[in-house]
């Protein structure tokens, strides 16, 4: 059984090593499940994840254990990035969940059996995490979701996730986990920010801010309306702005913005789905080159905004700076105001300038809370996993480019230990989405 660990120093630094079974094998507690990941994503959130694991709290997910070999057992200097996916259950001292069950989730990134606290939530098939070291946490990463299904998870390549039809053959089954291991959480900050921080949300009734309306900071009907501005996605091929542009390109014309445009290394890609989606509004996909091209200073200036919203969302090199400065040189945007909505992606490398420049943070978990306050557990729930199935059947419109690249265990070159020295590294391409099994590789007699 495998661990993959990372230095809180240096997160470029990771290393993997064994333990044996019997090293996690004690008495199982009250209230709690032992689970084991079975498939898992990976992809630069969960560099932020490790980049921000101090400060956020996300290295106290999953902590190193004290028998864990020296040094990797210090926490003080290492700890295991968290992934989203699915784990299976394999002992449970909670009569509603019994083994065999799958979870979503996040995730340690190891092949070792984990124990979990849980305590039941609502919806029906929600649970949340009450661990101890787990209480500082958002709340965001302590809710784990039952995955109705009949079939033993450990023959996940030959079983269907539900008696849908979207998962009626067992390759549609895989591909649906994969998706949702990438997704499922990713998509929501995109649909947060189009749908309740850039509109004012007609069963929400005020608007929310990016950091979710708990903390009590402004955020009004003025800065919520898109009528008049310009939205400009910076990384626009990342998860997360895909499907804000999936959702922002579908607004009815009165909630709608004067223009947007994406900045992307997949140009192509996304003015497809601009294609497919039919804006009320002028919609434009181009190179980084192209930031500071007189083409793009032109079609910018003819909209003539009054406030241009740029999104920092996985940002390449000085792709920020570069749009900052075109937008004072172009006379016709100089009056324009600029908010800067910044992604959790982006704030590990940029503290420092948010007051500067005026950046608004974003939350997820933040924006989450405020709409489960406002609308209530089982509505808001129910509602997103309609959206997230109509998302998922509609992905070929608005991200047909992007291939589910599957690799497998821990260590080695198919592994977690190769996938995460490729996003230190920006080895991935803006068409690739990375997902790991790691249960046991099947068995040839």
């Amino acid at each position: 059984m495998e661990v993959h660990v990372v230095s809180k120093q240096d997160i470029s630094q990771h290393a993997t090593f064994s333990l044996p079974a019997s090293a996690t094998l004690v008495k199982l507690g009250p209230s709690s499940v032992r689970i084991r990941p079975q498939i898992v994503s990976l992809g630069a959130n969960n560099l932020s994840y490790a980049m921000l694991g101090t400060a956020l709290k996300w290295w106290d997910l999953y902590p190193v254990q004290e028998n864990y070999p020296a040094p990797y057992n210090d926490s003080s200097k290492w700890g295991i990035a968290p992934a989203w996916g699915f784990s299976a259950v394999v002992e449970s001292t909670i009569p509603e969940i019994a083994p065999e069950t799958l979870l979503y989730g996040i995730w340690p990134t190891t092949a070792v059996l984990t124990d979990m606290q849980l305590e039941k939530s609502t919806p029906e098939g929600h649970w949340i995490e009450t661990s101890p070291h787990r209480q500082t946490l958002m709340s965001l990463y302590n809710r784990y979701v039952e995955i109705p299904r009949s079939n033993p998870v450990c023959s996940l390549a030959t079983s269907s996730l539900s008696n849908s039809p979207a998962a009626a053959s067992p390759e549609e089954a895989l591909n649906q986990l994969a998706w949702s291991s990438v997704f499922r959480t990713l998509w929501t900050c995109g649909y947060y920010l189009s749908e309740y921080v850039f509109q004012v949300h007609p069963d929400i009734k005020t608007p929310v801010h990016p950091l979710g309306n708990q903390f009590q900071l402004p955020w009004s009907e003025a800065d919520a309306d898109l009528s008049s501005a310009v939205v400009v996605s910076l990384g626009g091929s990342t998860k997360t702005a895909r499907t804000f542009a999936y959702f922002l390109e579908r607004k009815e014309k009165k909630v709608a913005p004067l223009g947007f445009l994406q900045v992307t290394s997949a140009p192509v890609a996304l003015s497809e789905a601009t294609k497919a989606a039919n804006p009320s509004f002028p919609s434009k996909a181009i190179e980084y080159a192209d930031i500071e091209s007189e083409e793009t200073a032109e079609w910018l200036g003819q909209l003539n905004p009054s406030k241009i919203v740029v999104l920092e969302i996985g940002v390449r090199g000085d792709g920020l700076d570069k749009l900052l400065g075109s937008i004072k040189q172009n006379t016709a945007l100089k009056s324009a105001n600029v908010v800067i909505a910044l992604s959790a992606e982006e704030q590990a490398a940029a503290y420092q300038q948010i007051e500067q420049l005026g950046k608004v943070q974003c939350n997820t978990s933040g924006m989450q809370d405020t709409a489960i306050q406002a609308l209530g557990a089982e509505a808001f729930f129910n509602s997103m996993d309609v959206k997230w199935e109509k998302l998922y059947h509609d992905r070929n419109l608005w991200a047909a480019d992007l291939k589910m690249v599957w690799g497998h265990g821990i260590s080695g070159s198919d592994g977690i230990e190769s996938g995460w020295t490729k996003i230190c590294h920006g080895e991935v391409g803006a068409n690739e989405a990375m997902v790991y099994k790691l249960q046991e590789k099947p068995t040839h007699s």
